[in-house]
């Protein structure tokens, strides 16, 4: 078992959310005297997830101490020097074994929990096949992601024809990613390796979301989407054209606009609403 603590950064959880999401059976076993049990249980403290006035990480520790004072519980939460930080996202990404529901609330309201699970043994066997997969990624000599370096929950990269054309396009995606409270970028606007692929791995491997505009059908955005979707990462299709979305490619939904304002601003409100969505969920 492990106590899993959602946004308590002040040490202090109200009575009644106390064992929140817990299942009658731990509970029970925990027994009258829970104070002591708790205490001798690996933790998990992490913020809400969604709640950007917070790191989304989470923090592997322990209980020390912990009473109950009127309509409240105190406790001391210390941190473990061993192990690092974990993205909130991992613990998304492996919640149903941890026994924590992945879609619901659970994640995303102040409680504390009791889960029958063992913490160590699931993120251990996670972070083993994130390393094979790391490893697979990073076999290719045409292709070498930079598998050591972490995702940026907050980053959308942009593929889209470096034309300037598409200039007023991208200003138009970059103010829907900023309402969605994240970041953009896409390869022409950043430099860090000799050769243009390497900034196109990097921007790839590091982004929590892909836009991509098939419009004009260009051969490279086509090239960069098929990485996208193999990574995998949460990708979104645009075009001004249906003709230019490819066969294979139909049955995945897409954003069709158009550039003159009113298009531009409808465009800029249905990606802002899609983001919104993919950031409430598990980046794949």
């Amino acid at each position: 078992m492990f106590n899993l603590l959602i946004g308590l950064d002040a040490n202090v959880v109200p009575a009644g959310r106390l064992f929140e999401y817990t299942d009658d059976r731990v509970r029970g076993d925990l027994g009258d005297d829970y104070e002591s049990r708790i205490e001798r249980l690996p933790a998990l403290s992490m913020p809400e997830i969604g709640d950007d006035r917070h790191d989304q990480v989470a923090t592997i520790g322990r209980v020390t101490s912990i009473r109950a004072t009127g309509r409240t519980h105190r406790f001391v939460f210390e941190a473990s020097p061993k192990f690092d930080p974990i993205p909130t996202e991992t613990i998304r990404a492996v919640a149903d074994r941890l026994n924590i529901d992945p879609d619901g609330w659970e994640l995303k309201r102040t409680h504390w929990a009791v889960k029958q699970a063992d913490l160590f043994e699931v993120l251990f066997e996670h972070a083993a096949r994130a390393s094979t997969a790391a490893r697979t990624y990073s076999s290719s000599a045409a292709v070498q992601f930079p598998v050591d370096t972490p995702l940026d929950p907050r980053l959308v990269a942009v593929m889209m024809p470096f034309d300037p054309s598409f200039d007023v396009v991208y200003e138009t995606i970059e103010q829907a990613v900023q309402d969605a409270g994240m970041e953009c970028a896409r390869v022409d606007n950043i430099w860090e390796h000799d050769h243009v692929m390497g900034d196109v791995l990097s921007l790839l491997w590091r982004a929590r979301v892909v836009v991509a505009d098939l419009t004009g059908r260009n051969p490279n955005v086509f090239y960069e989407t098929g990485l996208a979707h193999a990574l995998p990462r949460r990708t979104i299709l645009l075009t001004q054209k249906a003709d230019d979305i490819p066969f294979d490619l139909r049955s995945i939904r897409y954003l069709s606009y158009g550039l003159g304002s009113a298009a531009r601003k409808r465009l800029r409100s249905q990606l802002g609403e899609r983001l919104m969505t993919l950031k409430g969920l598990s980046a794949s």
